[in-house]
């Protein structure tokens, strides 16, 4: 199955962003605007015309999905408290605590 086309023109200099990001286009995604300064969105517009991106929204949605994953890798680990609780025990029989 084909993902649906994405919004080719834009009228205004605002970018249309799925969300949230599933990362597949099985699930129809609903959408929100994000105003951008006019200028922005002339340069955005100079990298799509020579790239394969087929709308600035494309790009856009790459760019931030690339440094969104970017921030997800840089998230402090969570342990449970079974793990802590190991981790002391262990500290403790190694005389550190």
């Amino acid at each position: 199955m084909e993902c649906p086309p994405q919004i080719r023109t834009l009228q205004e200099p605002s970018v249309t962003l799925p969300g949230p990001f599933r990362g597949s286009c099985a699930v129809r995604e609903s959408k929100v605007t994000v105003k951008i300064p006019r200028p922005l969105y002339r340069k955005i517009q100079q990298v799509v015309d020579g790239s394969g991106f087929n709308s600035p929204t494309d790009f856009v949605v790459y760019v931030l999905r690339d440094l969104m994953g970017d921030a997800e890798d840089t998230a402090p680990p969570e342990f449970t408290q079974e793990e802590l609780d190991d981790v002391k025990r262990k500290l403790k029989n190694l005389g550190y605590l």
